[in-house]
């Protein structure tokens, strides 16, 4: 039975399926883990499942950070945002709530 307590960015071995994972998220208010295998596949336990795992403390696997790359393709598809300057200059530019009278509710 698991007797380590989930901690992010910790990885573990599931002794019974001998496999490695990473855990991505702690989730305290619906009581969830999410997980991460070295194959990238993402899962996500209750506490009372982790309670009941065999599992270890582990190494991450060499090539770990290889999940996380992305080819030239995917790279075409994301969803990232380029701003130039810093926040500090986006938020120079925004005018008082009073100029639009919401001020008066």
């Amino acid at each position: 039975m698991a007797s380590h307590i989930p901690t992010l960015g910790h990885w573990y071995q599931d002794i019974a399926i001998h496999r490695l994972f990473q855990i991505i998220a702690l989730d305290e208010y619906s009581a969830t883990i999410d997980i991460q295998y070295e194959d990238g596949e993402n899962d996500e336990l209750d506490l009372d499942s982790w309670s009941q795992m065999a599992i270890t403390g582990a190494n991450p696997p060499e090539d770990w950070q290889s999940l996380f790359a992305l080819d030239e393709e995917q790279r075409l598809f994301t969803d990232d945002v380029i701003t130039s300057g810093s926040s500090s200059d986006l938020l120079a530019g925004l005018k008082p709530d009073s100029q639009f009278g919401w001020d008066e509710f």
